[in-house]
């Protein structure tokens, strides 16, 4: 669920402006919906996605994007845009771009998306029209994709981009006590790779199960 607040984006009413509105994907219905913060006024804004996981609203330029996890056997994950009004919709990474991306990223100062890829074992940016594909962390240690060890499965991504650090989960088996949260510098170490870059940072281990994140930069709080 992402919320959209303030500014003066494009194809949103005035009304819409000064209350807010939120933006939930509903997995069952393969749907993005936007609503008022109470509930009510429910828009359906695209239908047919593919397991929608992640969300993000660019609110200035007046778009959101989504994640489509796809089939987690098969290398179809997909990345679609689209307005706030649900127009115009696009794919920017196409099936095959990721095996199950889940929670998606918008970095505006860099112009990046940023996903973590279940399955894939990995966390992925690109720029915002799905150009420049980059790995930035290959956790599979050599394992087959689509990988089977949970403890690999990166789901969660947030980053900081005044330290230029981001922040991923690795969930692990439900409730296994193998959860994990790390950190890695946004800029590859040089010489290195997603597979050997010696930058990684595990910050918390052993959890019951760690899914999304998010950063509160001015408190300098990571939840």
């Amino acid at each position: 669920m992402a919320e959209l607040q303030t500014a003066d984006p494009k194809h949103v009413s005035r009304d819409e402006r000064a209350v807010g509105r939120l933006f939930v994907l509903e997995l069952s219905g393969d749907r993005v919906l936007s609503m008022n913060p109470d509930g009510s006024d429910r828009r359906v804004l695209v239908t047919e996605g593919r397991y929608p996981d992640g969300i993000v609203v660019d609110v200035e330029a007046g778009h959101i994007y989504w994640t489509n996890m796809g089939n987690p056997k098969k290398n179809d994950g997909s990345i679609e845009r689209a307005d706030l009004d649900g127009q115009n919709r696009r794919v920017i990474i196409h099936p095959g771009g990721a095996f199950t991306p889940k929670q998606l990223h918008l970095e505006k100062e860099s112009g990046k998306l940023y996903w973590s890829d279940r399955e894939g074992m990995c966390v992925m940016r690109s720029n915002l029209d799905g150009s420049q594909i980059e790995t930035l962390v290959d956790t599979s240690a050599g394992d087959a994709r689509p990988g089977a060890d949970a403890s690999k499965w990166c789901v969660g991504i947030t980053v900081d981009p005044k330290r230029r650090q981001f922040y991923w989960t690795q969930k692990g088996s439900d409730n296994a006590g193998q959860g994990r949260i790390c950190r890695a510098n946004v800029e590859m170490p040089q010489g290195e790779n997603a597979a050997n870059r010696t930058d990684v940072e595990v910050l918390f281990d052993r959890l019951p199960e760690p899914i999304d994140l998010e950063l509160d930069l001015e408190n300098r709080v990571l939840y």
